[in-house]
């Protein structure tokens, strides 16, 4: 539970998608950055701006070396503050430029970009007479009063944030018996935030405000029983707790339950099931769960089988899926299984999913450039996509570059391909799964 969010944007300056109209751009340097950019971690938002609520723009340019590392980077155009132009300048320097170097023209003089710092959510104005009455009935021991004081401090509302502060008006209020701050003290002590870190007494104040029927207390501590957080492991207590969770209507418990029972689904009734709680959640509106009972269309897993279905509800989860409703629905166009309602509407998809780092989604974009000639630059991006651990991507890589595969007679270790190559072979995690 928040009370704001910060969000980062950036986009590289005269970029277009590789649409019909678009691809005698694609093996632009100026056209390929923001492939690159996507692909970076997302910068640190200053601490300092954050607190202040502080937005801008700020411009780049950037010299990239033939061998795909940064040169040079100047500001051109500032957002107003010395810290968020030094987090734009710190990013770059982080990235690898696979795909400005892919379009044979590095080093080709000054790439521009801009890293639009923006804040979407609400921030309530500070208000000194409901700080002084919310901490004198705090002071006189209202539990409720405790607690909303606690989150203040924690989120830095109407007072600087101090999770020191926090973390003990959360405690006067968790030891009075209120749930609420019982789950947000389990929250900071499995964090160790403000205090120090103790995974059992995160999960003993789990316990407390769960017994009360605190939804997100059930989930987090069958989180603490799944992973052994401060307890042994139990999965039948994981289980039960966050079942309490799911059915008392919390979406996050319903999709975590859901995507649960889905994986360990061993016939079409367990499968069904497990699609009920992720049809609760989609009838929230919550958008992980309209994009996962998509996919249980889409693969026909505990629904039948219908690709319409999917991509309607893929559709109602656009922008709010981290890319994932993105990626999946552009597969469906691509693969003539979907309606568009553009043109190029796949391609599109995939520039916005690959925005939030979607992994998929630099490989399927990709491929839509080795069909359209761009071989080059494809690679570049299932480089990237490799590199987040995409399995599809390290095979197809590979194709491209089988040089990789071969190691240094004087080397003892096998190559970093080869690794990845049988990592995808061995390691569960990157192995095809519901999600």
């Amino acid at each position: 539970m928040t009370c704001m969010q910060a969000v980062l944007l950036y986009l590289a300056i005269g970029a277009t998608a590789i649409t019909g109209s678009g691809i005698a751009r694609a093996a632009d340097a100026q056209s390929a950055l923001k492939f690159d950019l996507y692909a970076c971690q997302r910068p640190v938002w200053p601490a300092a701006a954050l607190a202040q609520h502080a937005s801008g723009t700020t411009t780049l340019e950037l010299r990239i070396h033939e061998e795909g590392y940064l040169l040079e980077a100047r500001v051109t155009g500032s957002a107003g503050r010395a810290d968020l132009d030094e987090a734009a300048l710190d990013n770059t320097r982080g990235c690898t430029y696979h795909a400005v170097v892919s379009t044979g023209e590095v080093p080709s003089g000054w790439l521009k970009t801009q890293f639009k710092w923006s804040y979407t959510g609400t921030f309530p104005a500070s208000d000194a007479s409901l700080l002084v009455a919310t901490t004198a009935q705090a002071t006189g021991g209202d539990p409720a009063a405790q607690n909303r004081l606690g989150t203040w401090y924690e989120r830095g509302t109407h007072v600087k944030t101090d999770l020191a502060q926090a973390a003990l008006w959360y405690e006067r209020a968790a030891r009075a018996g209120n749930a609420h701050a019982q789950n947000n003290l389990g929250v900071l002590y499995l964090r160790g935030a403000g205090v120090q870190r103790d995974r059992q007494k995160a999960t003993w104040w789990y316990a407390q405000a769960a017994a009360q029927g605190h939804g997100w207390a059930q989930a987090n501590l069958a989180w603490s029983y799944q992973h052994g957080l401060g307890n042994d492991l139990d999965p039948e207590l994981a289980t039960y707790w966050l079942t309490q969770a799911a059915d008392g209507g919390l979406p996050d418990a319903q999709i975590r339950l859901g995507t649960m029972l889905m994986r360990s689904a061993v016939n079409d009734d367990e499968r069904h099931t497990a699609a009920g709680w992720l049809a609760r959640a989609a009838a929230r509106d919550d958008p992980s769960g309209l994009y996962l009972l998509g996919r249980t269309y889409e693969l026909g897993l505990g629904n039948v089988q219908d690709d319409v279905e999917a991509a309607a509800l893929y559709r109602k989860a656009l922008g709010r899926s981290d890319g994932r409703a993105e990626t999946a629905l552009g597969v469906l166009l691509d693969t003539l299984r979907a309606q568009p309602q553009a043109d190029d509407e796949a391609a599109l998809l995939y520039e916005r999913a690959m925005g939030a780092r979607h992994a998929t989604a630099f490989y399927r974009y990709g491929l839509l450039l080795e069909q359209r000639g761009e071989e080059a630059l494809a690679v570049a991006l299932y480089q990237h996509a490799a590199a987040q651990r995409n399995c599809d991507a390290v095979l197809r890589y590979v194709q491209f570059r089988p040089a990789v595969l071969v190691a240094d007679p004087r080397d003892s270790h096998p190559p970093l391909w080869e690794r990845r190559q049988r990592g995808c072979r061995t390691d569960p995690a990157m192995q095809p799964r519901f999600e």
